[in-house]
């Protein structure tokens, strides 16, 4: 078989191959913060209860399942992987769908329509207010109406009317609204379908603490909060960078810097690099922040002043990262208790869980570490640094051999205790 041959009989499995590849890249080095955002908005629990929160909400089967693939986007090759693996299913099954649905239909336009779904889908990953449970609650959509879909053509109607009027309900608590789509599955029985989902709506408000508005529109298929303190793009890709300590990136990107805290970033790299001192560096933090804050928080640590620009959980990330790695432990402390107040769906963030127990351990508060570090050993990723912490938390004096902690110990215990003014 030669080449031409080859690509137009397989010319639509080189499309999609081509399109992973371009999805994946995308995700990896374009906007590979955007997915990150994503993992420091969630605390994924191993256990029973996290479980049981979950699913006893419509939808909750759709929110456990993406913040447990989003707990893997710690590493920005992982979340272009999972997006790639998600959009690709969403087509595969979009094309059974279309070819159900529209079978005298060119196979050339079918495969063009199955490409909307996962346009769909990326536009909305594109939004840092939108999490995975839309796009898993849609695939999952998808999956449970492919075995509806090819019920034995001489099987009776009703059959088919049947598991849908079944598996409406079912699909519909697990997903939440988007379960709506399965109407397309038995057209003819539309109506009923419609009921039967329409009910399950109504029901389910009576059943959960959300009003009837939050349930048609998705419990967590959109985080609404305050636009005033929704996160930049620049302010998520520098802190992605100010967490991969990558200096050197953060000076060449931001030149000109919108936002206060990546200003401060700025600065801080600068320091990082040698090019500023430590005198020098906390000078023009403050006059850099002074001028762009009419009202600026001064927090007085060590005869220098440190102003807390943080108006948005990537900004407050930022703004812990710097007070952290200057041995601030009360500044580090309360940025990280404001960045989890900045997530729009009251949900807590192992990151910042993390640097709670840094700084608990920090000030000797040892029965909170052990809170902060029994909690992330539920966790994948913060298990094991959790695990080692508990070593520090029974045995304080190896905290002289951690580099940042010893150095912030002797700053806590030879300043006054100032925490905010």
């Amino acid at each position: 078989m030669n080449f031409k041959t080859f690509t137009s009989h397989y010319w639509q499995q080189i499309i999609v191959i081509i399109l992973a590849i371009s999805i994946f890249c995308f995700w990896l080095f374009v906007y590979p913060f955007v997915p990150l955002i994503r993992e420091i908005s969630v605390l994924f629990l191993w256990n029973s209860d996290y479980l049981t929160e979950r699913i006893i909400v419509p939808g909750g089967l759709a929110q456990y399942v993406g913040e447990g693939l989003a707990q893997f986007f710690i590493n920005p090759f992982n979340g272009a992987f999972c997006y790639a693996v998600l959009f690709i299913i969403a087509q595969q099954l979009s094309a059974k769908w279309i070819s159900h649905l529209l079978p005298r239909l060119k196979k050339g336009l079918q495969f063009v329509l199955s490409l909307l779904i996962p346009a769909i889908l990326w536009c909305l990953a594109m939004s840092p207010d939108i999490p995975l449970t839309p796009t898993i609650a849609t695939i999952l959509v998808l999956a449970a109406g492919v075995p509806i879909m090819y019920i034995r053509p001489e099987s009776p109607n009703r059959h088919k009317a049947i598991a849908v009027c079944i598996a409406t309900p079912i699909t519909y608590w697990l997903t939440g609204p988007i379960a709506i789509l399965l109407v397309l599955c038995c057209l003819r029985w539309a109506l009923p379908t419609i009921i039967v989902f329409t009910a399950s709506m109504l029901g389910s408000s009576y059943l959960t603490p959300y009003p009837l508005e939050k349930v048609a529109l998705g419990i967590d298929y959109y985080w609404t909060g305050d636009r005033e303190t929704r996160s930049t793009y620049e302010e998520m890709e520098c802190d992605m960078l100010m967490r991969q300590r990558n200096w050197s990136a953060i000076l060449r990107k931001y030149p000109s810097p919108e936002s206060p805290a990546v200003t401060s970033a700025v600065i801080f790299a600068s320091h990082q690099e040698g090019q500023l001192s430590r005198q020098d560096f906390l000078s023009l933090l403050v006059s850099s922040n002074e001028r762009q804050l009419s009202e600026p928080t001064l927090f007085s640590i060590e005869n220098a002043y440190f102003v807390a620009n943080f108006g948005s959980l990537s900004s407050a990330f930022i703004a812990s990262d710097i007070a952290y790695q200057v041995y601030w432990p009360n500044i580090a402390q309360r940025t990280a208790f404001d960045a989890m107040e900045y997530i729009p769906n009251n949900n807590k963030s192992g990151r910042a869980l993390k640097r709670l127990a840094e700084i608990s351990i920090i000030t000797q508060q040892y029965d909170v570490a052990r809170k902060y570090l029994s909690i992330l050993e539920e966790t994948t990723f913060y298990r094991g640094w959790a695990k080692q912490m508990r070593t520090v938390v029974e045995h304080p004096d190896l905290i002289k051999r951690h580099p940042i902690m010893q150095k912030s110990l002797e700053a806590y215990e030879n300043t006054e205790d100032v925490f905010f003014i």
